[in-house]
């Protein structure tokens, strides 16, 4: 009887949980998008967004997608983000979403560039699916070369006295 009633009581606070989180109320986009800035690594953006993935529209999407670019253009660690995509399809799918957002089109070309010549060692799949996510971004330069400068006409020598 016990373990029925604990079932029932298990079932109910799902049921209550799927649905309190399936729309997101203003005062959920507040909290969002307040942790969401907060946000300065993989493991918090893991968390931030099964938290408030029932929120990712709108301006909430928008500070995803900033989290997102800005820990993805560092590229520190990104062995995690690979581990939890790998984990998580749905969170993969939502990596790249953001990945390929109007929010993110400029941040777009660095992306490519770093999956395409940092990548970790054995994160092969991850970073292709990085850069193809970016396809079409690529950068008009090689990444860490500067443009050369425009040359200049030779000055003209000062006049003689």
């Amino acid at each position: 009887m016990r373990i029925a009633n604990l079932a029932a009581a298990l079932a109910v606070t799902a049921v209550t949980t799927a649905a309190a989180q399936s729309t997101c109320t203003p005062k959920d986009a507040t909290a969002a998008g307040k942790a969401i800035d907060r946000v300065n690594n993989w493991e918090q953006l893991h968390k931030s967004w099964k938290d408030w993935k029932h929120c990712d529209s709108g301006q909430v999407a928008d500070s995803f997608t900033d989290a997102v670019m800005r820990l993805a253009v560092d590229w520190k660690n990104v062995e995690v983000l690979a581990a939890a995509m790998t984990a998580d399809p749905q969170y993969h799918d939502f990596i790249l979403a953001h990945v390929k957002s109007d929010a993110a089109k400029d941040d777009r070309p660095a992306l490519y560039s770093r999956a395409k010549t940092n990548c970790p060692k054995g994160q092969d799949a991850f970073c292709a699916d990085i850069a193809a996510a970016t396809e079409g971004e690529k950068p008009l330069q090689t990444p860490g070369l500067l443009q050369p400068l425009p040359t200049l006409p030779p000055a003209s020598a000062p006049p003689k006295k």
